[in-house]
């Protein structure tokens, strides 16, 4: 289990150290832009980050780094800051409407800071905003008042319109390298050692992907079942590829079942051109691997990780989740 709650310094942040530094220098230099986007993909720490520089900015002492000992820090952490505000889609809604930004952010900026340095509005899932709702926030990012700050987070920063693009500090977010997740994983005491390189790579460079994963037993029930799955696939006639295709639909709402799928065969592939235990990813099944790899091909496999990739873009573009299993099972039977 993960040690402690969250701290909310600095150096809490796995990776991009170079962009960390700019902002540090930035604070340090009271160089503040009024509106930040901070984009990256799923876990990728745009909360933490956002409420970092938050933190920071409100801190008593004015450094490059919460202090953790005055009051603002206090009240960050117990969650009842009162210049700092969050906005996201309401429970029932998959987007933020122009009616959220006008009565929580757009009303509330028009009056000063209760008390500390600025006040700050952090927007989660703000690539959902609606055109309305962005046209309705590009006012303030035009005319911002001296006290406001407002970082604006999304996975897909495509959603946004060029105006307000324009008028905000961009921060990419990059995938966090396997080893600094596996050491992460290691020093806080996540998982076990043994788990720790696989739990990295399935990951794919996100750290929150790391936790939730390290913390969660959904996590390593599902790998069980979806492994089990492949390595009976081949001895399956249609009806049971059916019946197994319409068993993933436990999954539909959590496709990182695909991952799963995808590195079992990147494993095997691995494995098939470099005769190497080494080099695989999930060594607790290197007997399952090396005794699969002896009635597979290169090419059969490489058809079988395209036949994955195929069905994850499928999925992404809303596609009938039972045939696109179907199709994508028929595909790692057959090949």
């Amino acid at each position: 289990m993960m040690e402690g709650k969250a701290m909310y310094t600095f150096e809490e942040i796995i990776g991009n150290e170079q962009m960390i530094k700019q902002i540090q220098h930035a604070i340090q230099k009271k160089q503040i832009s009024h509106a930040y986007i901070i984009h990256g993909t799923e876990g990728s720490g745009k909360t933490l980050l956002a409420n970092t520089i938050s933190k920071t900015l409100q801190c008593e002492k004015q450094g490059i780094t919460p202090c953790n000992e005055c009051i603002s820090c206090h009240t960050f952490d117990n969650q009842n800051h009162t210049d700092i505000f969050y906005i996201s889609p309401q429970k029932d809604k998959n987007s933020i409407s122009v009616e959220d930004i006008r009565q929580q952010l757009i009303k509330n900026m028009e009056i000063k800071q209760y008390h500390y340095a600025f006040k700050i509005f952090i927007i989660e899932k703000a690539d959902t905003m609606t055109i309305q709702a962005q046209n309705a926030l590009l006012k303030t990012l035009e005319e911002p008042p001296h006290y406001g700050i407002i970082f604006l987070l999304a996975n897909n920063i495509d959603k946004f319109l060029p105006t307000i693009l324009s008028r905000c500090f961009v921060i990419k977010l990059r995938p966090i390298p396997s080893n600094d997740i596996e050491q992460y994983i290691i020093q806080h005491n996540l998982a076990q050692k043994e788990n720790a390189n696989m739990i990295a790579e399935y990951a794919q460079g996100s750290i929150g992907k790391a936790i939730e994963m390290a913390n969660s037993e959904t996590f390593y029930n599902m790998r069980e079942d979806i492994i089990s799955k492949l390595l009976s696939i081949k001895n399956k006639n249609l009806s049971e590829v059916l019946t197994m295709a319409k068993e993933l639909e436990i999954y539909k709402q959590n496709q990182q079942f695909l991952d799963f799928i995808y590195l079992w065969y990147r494993d095997l592939l691995v494995y098939i051109k470099c005769n190497d235990i080494k080099y695989i990813i999930q060594k607790d099944q290197q007997k399952n691997i090396i005794a699969q790899c002896k009635n597979e091909k290169e090419d059969t496999i490489i058809q079988k990780i395209q036949a994955v990739w195929q069905a994850k873009q499928q999925l992404y573009s809303n596609s009938n989740f039972q045939l696109t299993m179907e199709v994508m099972l028929m595909k790692l039977k057959e090949s």
